[in-house]
């Protein structure tokens, strides 16, 4: 009973410690199961079909249709440049050519395993290596032999070879582990965040994104944590332990905008575009509550996800059935996402669903047009574009979004830019920082 007392009393941290030999377990040589969304409906694509973008690498990059649209709230499209890596140094060009060579056996490990690790499975993870080496050695020799060479269109081109040696999505059954784990503590995270004043409760959620954004299986130096059995440890010892001011830290003004000063309070956002990042904690334990706290605040949340599978990313197919699940335990998330169609058929069984008690403020998914761990926001899907119209906040997250690509990106709406940052060449750079060093770039309406 005492043992049972002391269970009953524990963190929702110290839970998803316990949780995190889920997540650091070896990749199943198995098939995974289903990934099935329960029956509830998701968005569905307007365009199955995939096309060549001219525009970047011609070698058949991947997007789905329509792909055409320049995202409406560049502050000038016509200077945007998505890229931050300069890769006509040629120094630069080696180091990250060498850091996705290195890179490889471990995704073709993952690759081979989420096909069962069968002997065919073996001879396309063999072949795609090559291919991909092939490429890098191409551009290695003439960065200009696909056209303009940025790091995301390097980055987009594994990922379609990939897809073209039928490794639709490797990480499968990763983040579905991952998922799970971190679904399980999310009531007791909500429960903390409830009982916070409401200034204490935006920090928390800030660091919570930053602090979540760790679970990256695209970066080297988070993939040997997870083989050292330790990301989990960092993960508790970032969130308890993050100090500020961070690196890059504008959380102040942020803070401002949101909750007032003195007695000025100000209105709140009509619409927000979150551009989430990973599975897992990522979406889940971090930019899942602050959704949570932009609907609570009458704000229509839009969560932007991937429309192909890269790396661990989440996708807009996945969404629905994990915030299907995080509603059944919060009614501020089931009301919202009735109110936008991610919720049907009434499907959380002993929930109030009475029309008094449904959302104003709709949280709805849309994907995002690409395939990438990084965006280029002159060709984003016509979804997008259109629930673009109506927002005044842009949340981009994680290094492929908002360091990688768009960190100095201008836009025509407040934006928010959040990432930890997992590469140590990425953070000198860019930040003048170390890694693990975070960003948090608030920059008002252009």
């Amino acid at each position: 009973m005492d043992r049972f007392r002391f269970l009953k009393k524990i963190s929702w941290m110290e839970k998803f410690v316990q949780k995190g030999t889920e997540i650091i377990a070896p990749v199943p040589m198995a098939p995974p199961g289903t990934t099935g969304l329960g029956g509830f409906e998701v968005p569905s694509s307007k365009g199955g079909t995939l096309r060549s973008d001219a525009s970047a690498l011609n070698i058949g990059v991947l997007h789905l249709v329509p792909t055409l649209e320049v995202f409406p709230l560049l502050a000038d499209p016509k200077m945007y440049e998505p890229n931050t890596i300069d890769l006509t140094d040629h120094n630069e060009l080696e180091y990250w050519f060498t850091v996705l060579s290195e890179h490889l056996p471990n995704l073709v490990d993952i690759a081979v395993a989420s096909e069962g690790g069968t002997d065919d499975a073996k001879r396309r993870g063999d072949a795609f290596a090559r291919a991909f080496s092939a490429h890098l050695a191409r551009l290695m020799e003439e960065p200009a032999a696909y056209g303009k060479l940025g790091l995301a269109n390097l980055l987009e081109l594994r990922e379609e070879c990939l897809r073209e040696f039928q490794f639709v999505d490797a990480y499968r059954s990763i983040k579905q582990r991952e998922n799970e784990a971190s679904l399980a503590v999310l009531p007791d995270l909500l429960t903390e965040l409830d009982s916070l004043s409401e200034e204490v409760r935006l920090l928390t959620l800030i660091e919570g994104v930053l602090a979540a954004n760790i679970f990256d299986w695209g970066s080297r130096a988070c993939v040997d944590l997870y083989h050292k059995g330790t990301i989990i440890e960092i993960y508790r010892m970032s969130r308890n332990k993050m100090q500020r001011p961070w690196r890059v830290d504008d959380f102040n003004v942020f803070k401002e905008r949101m909750l007032g000063s003195g007695d000025k309070k100000p209105h709140p956002h009509k619409r927000a575009l979150l551009f989430v990042d990973n599975s897992g904690a990522d979406v889940v334990l971090g930019m899942l509550p602050l959704a949570r706290e932009l609907l609570r605040r009458g704000t229509e949340v839009v969560l932007v996800a991937n429309s192909l599978p890269a790396l661990n990313d989440i996708t807009a197919m996945e969404l629905p059935a994990i915030v299907a699940e995080a509603a059944k335990h919060c009614d501020i998330l089931r009301r919202a996402a009735e109110a936008g169609g991610l919720l049907v058929d009434a499907m959380v069984s002993g929930l109030d669903g009475s029309k008094e008690n449904s959302s104003l403020v709709p949280l709805m998914v849309v994907e995002n047009g690409c395939g990438s761990p990084c965006i280029d926001l002159r060709q984003v899907s016509s979804e997008l574009a259109a629930a673009a119209k109506e927002a005044d906040l842009i949340v981009l997250e994680g290094m492929g979004r908002a360091l990688h690509t768009n960190f100095n990106a201008r836009f025509k709406c407040d934006a928010l830019k959040l990432a930890m940052v997992k590469n140590q060449r990425l953070a000198e750079k860019l930040i003048k920082g170390n890694i693990y060093d975070c960003v948090c770039r608030y920059e008002p309406a252009s």
